[in-house]
């Protein structure tokens, strides 16, 4: 039921916001700053198998999403902003960290967002 809530809240902040959607490189972009955002959460470095001072700067260069050409293919945009939802939690500012319960949660339900940051679901 918290999901149902939450999701509702996400759906409703959507449709006050105005002007265009984000770029598919920006939304990439953000999910990765999430998931880095420091200290950065033991889950992170062991799915990703990346180093906790270097996990944004890695997962931009496997991904391709530090280019602002970049666009979803698998996983769909669509299952990249679901799966983003649990890092917003706690708020939806950049400067604000998810919780590592609420990464683990993104990468136990999400092993197509694993695969596109380069790491093992």
């Amino acid at each position: 039921m918290p999901r149902v809530r939450v999701l509702c809240a996400f759906g409703l902040s959507l449709l006050s916001c105005a002007g265009p959607e984000a770029p598919d490189a920006a939304v990439c972009r953000d999910v990765i700053t999430r998931v880095c955002f420091g200290p950065v959460c033991d889950v992170t470095t062991q799915k990703l198998s990346v180093e906790a001072a270097s996990c944004e700067t890695t997962l931009l260069m496997r991904t391709g999403c530090g280019s602002d050409g970049f666009a979803f293919t698998s996983p769909t945009r669509a299952q990249v902003l679901d799966c983003r939802v649990p890092l917003l939690r706690q708020g939806s500012s950049q400067k604000v960290k998810a919780s590592c319960a609420d990464v683990a949660e993104v990468f136990s339900d999400c092993p197509e967002l694993v695969r596109l940051l380069g790491g093992t679901p």
